[in-house]
This record gives structure tokens, sequence and C-alpha cells, in this order.
């Protein structure tokens, strides 16, 4: 999945009409953000309205959300924890030069380890 500090691209930025009314700011398709933070939390919730008004969640999936760096929202205001509003990790997809850099870095350590092994005979 992804780590802290990880630079990813926004691949989906369609969201249900509800949560512009609890977001305050939303990733855009395309756009390159880093992630400040990983957990567990709630998406897709399903509402009900009270006979006082009230809405509140009667079902949710659970999904790995991720807090953006870029991107600063309000707690859940239907959970009973303090906990900031966050993105499905789906939304998101890794940039391909930092799967490069991944890859580069273990292809050199290898080089290195080969080279050592070569000299001592192993």
């Amino acid at each position: 999945m992804f780590q802290t500090g990880q630079r990813v691209a926004c691949i989906d930025d369609h969201f249900e009409p509800w949560v512009f009314d609890l977001f305050k700011e939303l990733p855009k398709r395309n756009q390159i953000y880093t992630v400040r933070a990983m957990g567990s939390g709630r998406s897709n919730p399903q509402f009900t309205i009270g006979d006082d008004a009230k809405i509140s969640i009667t079902g949710a999936d659970y999904d790995i959300l991720i807090l953006l760096e870029e991107l600063h929202n309000p707690d859940d205001p239907h959970s009973t924890i303090k906990q900031e509003l966050g993105f499905r990790a789906e939304r998101f997809a890794p940039l391909q030069e930092d799967l490069e850099e991944e890859e580069a870095v273990e292809l050199v350590g290898f080089g290195k380890e080969a080279k050592e092994d070569w000299k001592t005979g192993l």
C-alpha cells in the first residue's frame, strides 16, 4: 500500500453529493499529493433522517483511508472519536517515478552484494 511521505496521484475525483457538505478540501484527478497518514475508517455511509430531522449513519463500509499533506478537513461529525475525514486509498496511485526509484535502489543494493560475494568467493 502507501507509506507516509510517499507521493501519489489522484485517479478518482468523483464524489457523492453529500461529500461536498462534510469535506472542506477534496483531491482533484491527475494532481499530485503527499501521504500524511493512513488508517482504517468508514466509507460509503448510509444515512437516515430521524423524526427530529437529525441525520445519522445506519451503515458503512470500512476501508484504508489516507490523509494528505496538501489537504486538511474537519473531523468526522458522525464519529464518537476525533478523526479527520480521509479519502479511500483506492482513489490514488503511486507515482511511477517513486516506483522506479525504489527499484533502482534495490538493484544497486543487489549489485553491491553480488560484487562482495564475488570477491569472497561465495
